[in-house]
């Protein structure tokens, strides 16, 4: 059932249960907490609360982490009960998290521990709790990325283990380099979040500098297209040695842009030193969507239509990766500076004062979370590039995940519940909710009349119809494996 242990290759199947949980972490990340902020604080002119941002942004993410366990779990030959667990545990994280998350921030009193030159910090049991849920999640899925790599990890394995009746093979294969990098570039990812929390979130500090976010978000994401990309081309049948210069490639760009980014906060240079890496991972997404056109083989049986959905949705964020090169050399060019947030009307001196006369462009450090200002207005504005940058992309990695699953594992699925041809909506459905983000957040930064329409209207729905049909076709396809 599995890869020998000398294979360079992983090879991908999928479980459907582990799946579905990620489509219900994606429900409550998006549609669920993304739109009270839309709708119970953006449309009413209020400031979205932080932890509504921060909820909203890491569920939605670590539901593309979950999606990648779907993918390996079955060949990892874990022990049945260890996939049990694994399943089940993600199921219940998401939704505790959540309550636990909300229950900390609005506490009244949140307990404040002195530790004297280590300072001090506001927690409480729901913030243990948050603790306990963030860290047990991603030892386990960085352990399966690990073991995907080819990592020998004792008491989870069997070398029994078979495929359960709810799992799925496929002859598609990943270079293990590919989940090498992506376990430790998410693990550097993973501690320097907490550094952060234990640094500056819960001691009410602003963060600083505040490129540490940066090092934090775009490690994360990047170590996700570490395997986003041989996966898409394998799944189409691109040449093996081209998958492989993939995967070198891509762990060469994060760790240069690591190192840059490293330099830039270390050393206060200007931000070109991690940009220019960042771009050459910008060139591997770009490798890796020329490579869906066929130019370096496709393999047999193919249902194409859904490979030119795959190709639409990656030809588009390429455009929106590349918004963030622009903001790092325009207006990032100092470690402790940010768009995200309003700044004062007085920029002060130095930094802060090139930005803009009075600062207009609310260019600035981030700001004192005592005193939370809400984010900077999008309009003609660095902050509406940001959001053109980072929500469709965002949006996009879902959606070439999706795709790539509907491309390997769709027609049998759809076959097994009798509706083979729904494989034409899904594909065209779920390549435009991404799509309709970015027209949204550009005719917002443009501050054209209705500008976000498309994004509230049409993205919104798209994205939430996407995932209830997803989870839907999941479960009648369990429901029919199970009889």
């Amino acid at each position: 059932m599995s890869n020998e242990a000398n294979s360079n290759t992983m090879r991908i199947g999928l479980n459907v249960p582990l799946f579905i949980s990620s489509l219900c972490a994606m429900l409550i990340g998006a549609p669920l907490l993304g739109l009270i902020g839309v709708w119970g604080f953006l449309l009413q002119g209020k400031a979205v609360p932080a932890f509504l941002k921060v909820l909203h942004a890491h569920i939605c993410w670590w539901s593309l982490i979950i999606v990648i366990a779907s993918l390996i779990v079955p060949h990892l030959s874990l022990k049945p009960l260890v996939k049990r667990l694994i399943t089940w545990g993600s199921f219940l994280l998401i939704p505790v998290y959540v309550i636990l998350m909300t229950m900390h921030y609005t506490m009244a009193h949140p307990y404040v521990l002195s530790l004297g030159a280590l300072g001090s910090f506001y927690v409480s049991f729901p913030g243990v709790g948050i603790f306990i849920c963030e860290s047990s999640f991603f030892a386990v899925m960085i352990a399966l990325g690990l073991l995907a790599a080819g990592v020998k990890i004792p008491f989870l394995t069997d070398e029994k283990g078979e495929l359960s009746r709810y799992e799925i093979s496929s002859s598609v294969e990943v270079p293990r380099r590919a989940f090498i990098g992506y376990s430790f570039f998410l693990s550097i990812a993973v501690i320097t979040g907490f550094l952060i929390l234990f640094l500056f979130t819960l001691q009410h500090k602003a963060i600083s500098p505040a490129a540490l976010v940066q090092l934090h978000t775009h490690l994360g994401i990047f170590a996700v297209g570490l395997v986003m990309v041989p996966l898409a081309m394998s799944a189409v049948g691109v040449k093996k040695e081209k998958i492989n210069f993939a995967s070198t490639l891509g762990n060469t760009s994060v760790f240069l842009t690591l190192a840059g980014l490293l330099i830039f906060i270390f050393f206060k240079t200007h931000s070109i030193v991690w940009i220019a890496p960042g771009l050459l991972y910008v060139y591997l997404l770009f490798f890796g969507w020329h490579s869906l056109w066929g130019g370096s083989g496709l393999r047999e049986g193919l249902n194409h239509f859904t490979r030119i959905a795959l190709i639409f949705i990656w030809g588009a964020m390429l455009f929106y990766a590349l918004v963030g090169p622009l903001l790092g050399l325009l207006y990032d060019t100092h470690p402790n500076l940010t768009v995200t947030y309003k700044q004062s009307g007085s920029a002060g001196a130095g930094i802060y004062q090139s930005a803009g006369s009075g600062n207009q462009l609310h260019v600035g450090a981030y700001p004192d979370p005592e005193h939370y200002p809400g984010t900077a207005p999008v309009k003609n504005t660095p902050r509406g590039l940001e959001n053109l940058h980072l929500s469709p992309t965002s949006w996009s990695h879902v959606a070439i995940f999706w795709l790539i699953i509907l491309l390997i594992f769709g027609e049998g699925i759809l076959k097994v519940i009798g509706r083979p041809t729904l494989i034409f909506f899904l594909a065209v459905t779920i390549a435009q909710a991404p799509f309709f983000n970015s027209i949204g957040r550009l005719g917002a930064w443009l501050d054209i009349k209705g500008g976000p329409g498309p994004l509230y209207l049409v993205g919104h729905p798209l994205k939430a119809l996407n995932i209830i049909m997803l989870m839907t076709v999941m479960i009648l396809w369990l429901k029919k494996t199970k009889k």
